[in-house]
Formats: C-alpha cells, structure tokens, sequence
C-alpha cells in the first residue's frame, strides 16, 4: 500500500514537472546577472529576448522571475504573435504560467493585420487569445476610424467589443453608441445604446446625410447596409420615417420597413401611416411600394386631406424627391369639403394632376360627380380646375329630407373650375340631359314645396355652383326644355340613364377612407 501511494506521489510530481516545463518561458540575452538579495530574479540587459507559446517578445532590460515563470520588461518593447499581430510599449508584466501579460507606456501600440490600435495600457490574455484596454483606446484602419472607454478585441475572430462613448468615423458615416461590436473583416459594426445615433453621408462634404436614431442596430462600412429592429428614427432632410424594423442600403439606395411605419415631409407637409414599406433604385430612378394600412395625410392652412388604398407605389429621383404616385385597390380620400373614391388612382408632380379611373367619384357638399375618368389640376393644395370624360354624371339631392328628389345632369365631357376647393362653374358638352326640381321655400319658416320638374336635354350646358351645391343651368345649343308636375312624370322618367347614387359610399370622416366600396 505504501510503495503504491509512493507511485502515485511520483507521477504527480513528474505531471507537475512537465506541465511546469511546458508553461515555462524561454529567455536569452547578451548579459544575465543574478543578485543575492533576490537569488530568483535574473537581471537581463542587452539584446533581450522571450519565448513563450509561440510568442517572442524583445525589450531593452527585463528582471525575470524563473521560479514563479514571470517577466518585468522595460523599454522599447516588441511583442509578435504569429504572422499578423504585434504590440509595442514601455513596460511589460507578464506571466508565463496564467498566460496575462500588461503593457503600458505614453503609446501602447497594438496591429492585427491592417487593424491599429493606440492606447496607454493592454491586457493581454493568450488563453482566450484578446486584449482588452479600459482607460481610452483609438482604433483605426484605412477606411474606419474608432473610439472608446473601453474595449476588448477577440484575436482570432478580428472582432471588437467597445464600451462607453463609443465613435466609429469612416469616410461615410458616423456611429456614436454606448456599445459597439465591430467585425475587421466584414467591418459591420453591431451597435447599442439608449440614443445610438448613426450618421451616414451622402458625399465627401458631409453636408448631405441620412440619420437613423435607435436602441440597437447593426451597420456595414463596406456594403452601407443599416439594419435595426428597435423602432429606429431616420432622419433624410426634411424626411423623418420611422417602423419596428427597418433595414436600408445606402449605397444601392433600396430597403424594407415593417410594423407602424410613420413618415412625414416637413416640406410637402405631407405624413404617411402604413405597414410594409420596399424601396428599390434602378439607375437614377426610386421606387417605394407601401402597403398594409396605409394612410397618407397632407394639411394645408384650413384643411387636411386623408387618403387610403391597398397599396401605393411612389417614383421618385435618387434625392427622393417625389415624381409620380400610383394607388390600386380601394382607394377613398377625405376632406371637409370634397371626397373622392376609385380603383386607380395616379399623381403626377411635373402638372400636378390627379386621375382617378375605374369606378371613379367625386363629392362636394350634397353633389355627387362620376364618369370613367375623373383628372383634377391642383395648385398649392388645392383642386383648380376638374376634367371628366366620358359619361359623365352629376347628381343632387335637392331634398336632403328624403331619397327621392335627386337633380341629375349626364353628358359625355365635363370641365369644372374651382375656387377655395369649391367648385363654382362647369361647362358639359355631348346631348346633355338634365332633370332638375324646383322648390318654393319660406325660409322664415324653413319649410319648402315642390312646385315641378325641368326637364331638358341641349348640346351643351353651363353650369353654376354655389359652396358645391348645383343653383342654376344655362342651355346652349337648340335646347329642349319643359316643366312638369312631379306626379305627372312617369316613374322610368324620374331617373336619366345611368343613374347611380353612392352615398353609402361616401366617406363621411377620415376614419370612412378604410371601409372598402362594394
């Protein structure tokens, strides 16, 4: 029993010994001196240099302890680790057995391949293969330059973590976070912050530059990809948009958005609500399509208008700047004093022109226009002049009190002038038609009595508003008109063909744009 736990005390010392050997650090110099006050410590000067797990280390002087298998090192020191990575400094500690070595000086030097790194003290830890600093650090490579408190960058995976005030400036962009991860090889940089700000420009001047604002995100200087899923605020001139996920390529000018999406245009006093937004750049022209539900609002001084379909698809210029707007599907729109609804809808800048086609409508006040293509010019907000072609059709209820009594006039083309959004006169052309109920009203009492039906038809008719409401019609060309009593007409003569009334379609306030026609 002794000689066998005599066996066992031998093979762990000869395990001690070889692990000893194994960890213990290789030396050589020009001049060794050992002193009787510290018999452990060997004085070297001259020519120094270590070995250690295929790391060498050169300075000037260093007092090495071989019993406890660690170095103090002094001045012009160089430490190389392999092919790539090299550490300069004044002052060196390092331990062969736990593998920790600390260098400090004015300028801690620290290069992994074209990545440099200036601070005044670097830990290096060889078991997890880092180094890490925790005074101040700078970071820099031919494109990217970086700043942080502290730091730690990961040797074999040429990542960064930076800590505390954190700066990444390349040549187009800006980052200040609280925390960064920062790849060297793919140089995308994955950032957190309570106010993270990125910062990415648009040409070498830096006065042109798209913001984005968020909690965390992640930022590619090679490819200019921004992604966050922080509900992150982006900021493009007068533009601000903002989703719970947003990814955008500023190189190739294209991206996605999801979830809550609100965008505005300070300059077009134009605001969006909407789910999905894609943004795609071909050449010199961008494309958004928005979809989910989507709002579009654009205020003027007295009014705002609400408009909503199924989806929208907006060209614009490289700058954003908007060119054409395109709605399909379930489109309505709403202001106080005209609304509107159709299938396809399309905006043209460079005249200002609004179409609506497919089952196209217009309201104003107790009026009801339609025919198969509606185009309004509009001029600083507002509709200036209205063009319908063919079948048109206006029709008024002239007794709001009951569905019965409804003004109708039908032709083939119809050109509208407006006035503070209210239209006031209208010419319509093409064998015009037009039942038209003549009341007599007290206004004292505020009752009033049908006294007959006109009922015509001309070439040609003008047409006179007062706030959006039909008061009078001028007949032009061979007209033929007659009057009758209302119980005289028969009933097929009451309504002229085509006649549609969609008043259940209406939107009646802007949350009525969302209620899909029949």
């Amino acid at each position: 029993m002794n000689k066998l736990k005599g066996f066992f005390i031998i093979v762990l010392s000869l395990s001690a010994a070889i692990a000893y050997s194994q960890n213990q650090i290789e030396y050589r110099s020009d001049i060794g001196r050992i002193y009787p006050e510290s018999p452990d410590d060997i004085v070297l000067t001259q020519n120094v240099v270590f070995n250690h797990k295929d790391m060498v280390m050169y300075c000037d002087s260093a007092v090495y302890n071989q019993k406890e298998n660690y170095f103090d090192a002094y001045n012009n020191i160089r430490m190389y680790q392999g092919d790539s990575v090299s550490l300069l400094g004044d002052v060196l500690h390092y331990n062969g057995n736990d593998k920790i070595g600390t260098l400090n000086g004015k300028q801690v030097i620290f290069k992994d391949n074209d990545v440099t790194m200036l601070t005044d003290e670097l830990i290096l830890d060889r078991n997890v293969n880092t180094v890490s600093y925790y005074s101040h650090a700078v970071i820099f490579n031919d494109e990217d330059t970086l700043v942080s408190k502290e730091g730690t960058y990961f040797i074999d995976d040429e990542i960064f973590r930076f800590y505390y005030s954190v700066k990444l400036n390349s040549k187009k962009a800006l980052l200040d976070a609280d925390s960064l991860y920062y790849n060297t090889k793919t140089e995308e940089s994955e950032f957190y912050g309570d106010t993270a700000v990125l910062t990415v420009y648009d040409d070498t001047t830096r006065t042109d530059s798209t913001k984005v604002i968020s909690h965390f995100g992640r930022y590619n200087s090679k490819t200019e990809e921004v992604f966050s899923d922080t509900s992150p605020q982006i900021y493009m001139k007068d533009r601000f948009i903002t989703g719970e996920i947003v990814f955008y390529n500023h190189k190739n000018k294209d991206g996605y958005a999801y979830n809550n999406i609100y965008a505005q245009d300070t300059a077009q006093d134009m605001y969006l609500n909407c789910d999905t937004v894609y943004l795609s750049t071909v050449d010199t022209v961008s494309t958004a399509i928005l979809t989910g539900r989507l709002l579009i609002r654009q205020a003027d001084k007295k009014d705002t208008l609400y408009f909503h379909s199924d989806t929208v698809r907006i060209v614009m210029d490289t700058a954003y700047d908007v060119k054409k707007i395109y709605a399909y599907n379930h489109c309505k729109f709403y202001r106080d004093d005209m609304q509107g609804a159709c299938d396809y809808a399309f905006y043209d800048r460079s005249d200002s022109s609004l179409t609506l086609l497919e089952r196209p409508v217009l309201w104003a006040e107790d009026t009801q226009l339609t025919s198969d293509t509606i185009i309004m010019m509009t001029d600083e907000k507002k509709v200036r002049e209205l063009y319908m072609r063919p079948n048109t059709f206006i029709v008024q209820n002239s007794d709001t009190n009951s569905a019965e009594f409804f003004n109708q006039v039908s032709g083939r083309n119809l050109v509208g002038y407006f006035e503070n959004n209210k239209i006031y006169y209208a010419e319509i052309d093409g064998n015009t038609r037009s039942i038209y109920y003549l009341w007599d009203e007290d206004k004292k009492k505020k009752t009033k009595k049908l006294t007959g039906v006109n009922i015509g038809l001309s070439k040609n008719l003008h047409l006179y508003f007062k706030n959006g409401n039909l008061k009078k019609m001028a007949a032009v060309e061979n007209p033929e008109f007659y009057m009758d009593n209302y119980k005289n007409i028969p009933q097929e003569e009451k309504q002229l063909k085509g006649f549609i009334y969609l008043e259940d379609e209406r939107p009646k306030s802007p949350e009525g744009i969302f209620i899909k026609r029949k």
